[in-house]
């Protein structure tokens, strides 16, 4: 009785392997499939690290009972290899700055009160305001900057004259607001600014575009926020409450949850398709910031990353986590560059004053 127990627990235990191996597969095709087609692979591709860490567990497990059985979760973990390095980095060092060195900082500053209820909290815009300063930054890529130009609070002047930034480009997400604060993305540079332009998807900018006088040469930079998930206060819950169960109200939240994952991963899918057609277009290298609202496992990251260099994958160390609220630990703020530029370093800030935690990379600018 006890070895037939014992054999169904063994076999239990395999398919329930085989699923995992199923899922962590169909998690490296996600990148490769647009939500606008099928979104339910964004989730795939989303939980592809908690996937990864259970089919390492079954490679674990089956090694201490001695059984051949490791062999094939540690398959599907070698077959994925290239997915596991766009999220983990281990031996990655820097190199010295040098004369062509620019130095990009990509902040998502959460309009620069980290509190969607108190509005220009001078506490945490101070405080961000001298983190930057400190960072001696060349170009600085902000995304939900937030100014009262009629109170004269949190003004893109201010910035200017603390980080000694004589050149900035800024657009307002919404064209016409009917709250007294207004909303940026915001580009800074030690360089001229030569030329704007602008991405908005049903009237919501998701895309400011620079081109920067680099000496001779001109560098295109993209300062990103694509949509976000609009996850509310009661969805979140689900995820830090620790007294969470399989009720009405926690199918509700989850519900809810799917339901906007499907619905903005597809305006993400839109928008990416918008920055793609520029960058076709566009006849200078560039540089890509900004928050993307999704991880390396995604369709939007594969599309905007594909032929370029992504600055964590070059330099980077450890569990590349950008966000700071209250979701699982997830990288969805980048910075990737033209191949023809070198990243010689890469840090995430781990700075508490937003939902996100600033990101920053040293690039050898070399136009040959």
């Amino acid at each position: 009785m006890a070895k037939a127990r014992k054999n169904f627990l063994i076999r239990f235990t395999l398919w329930l392997n085989f699923l995992f191996v199923a899922l962590l597969l169909l998690a490296y095709i996600a990148p490769f499939v647009p939500p606008t087609i099928l979104w339910i692979f964004v989730i795939l591709g989303i939980i592809y690290p908690a996937l990864l860490l259970v089919n390492i567990l079954f490679v674990l497990f089956w090694i201490i009972l001695l059984n051949k059985n490791f062999l094939y979760s540690f398959i599907a973990i070698l077959v994925g290899f290239n997915t596991i390095q766009t999220h983990f980095q281990f031996n990655n060092q820097s190199s010295e700055p040098t004369d062509e060195t620019v130095k990009i900082v990509s902040f998502n500053v959460k309009n620069l009160s980290n509190n969607n209820e108190k509005y220009a909290d001078k506490e945490v815009r101070l405080a961000i305001q001298n983190y930057l300063d400190n960072q001696n930054a060349n170009i600085i890529c902000l995304q939900e900057f937030q100014t009262y130009p009629t109170k004269g609070v949190n003004t893109i002047k201010d910035f200017q004259g603390q980080l000694q930034k004589p050149y900035f480009a800024a657009t307002p997400y919404l064209e016409k607001s009917r709250f007294k604060f207004v909303d940026l993305l915001l580009i800074l540079s030690d360089f001229p600014i030569l030329h704007t332009e602008e991405l908005r998807h049903h009237g919501k900018i998701f895309a400011l575009i620079a081109d920067i006088k680099y000496h001779e040469d001109t560098l295109r930079v993209y300062n990103l926020h694509l949509e976000s998930n609009h996850f509310g206060k009661n969805e979140y819950e689900i995820f830090y409450s620790p007294e969470t169960t399989i009720d009405e109200q926690t199918t509700t939240q989850i519900n809810s949850l799917v339901g906007k994952l499907a619905r903005y991963s597809k305006i993400r899918n839109i928008q990416v398709n918008q920055v793609l057609e520029n960058i076709a277009k566009s006849p200078y290298p560039m540089l890509i910031c900004g928050d993307f609202n999704d991880t390396p496992g995604t369709y939007t990251y594969h599309k905007l990353a594909a032929g370029r260099t992504d600055a964590f994958v070059e330099k980077g160390k450890g569990y590349g986590n950008t966000y700071n609220g209250k979701l699982p630990a997830m990288r969805i703020d980048f910075i990737l560059n033209d191949t023809i530029f070198k990243v010689n370093s890469f840090e995430i800030g781990h700075f508490e004053k937003s939902d996100h935690f600033p990101i920053m990379s040293t690039i050898k600018m070399s136009f040959k």
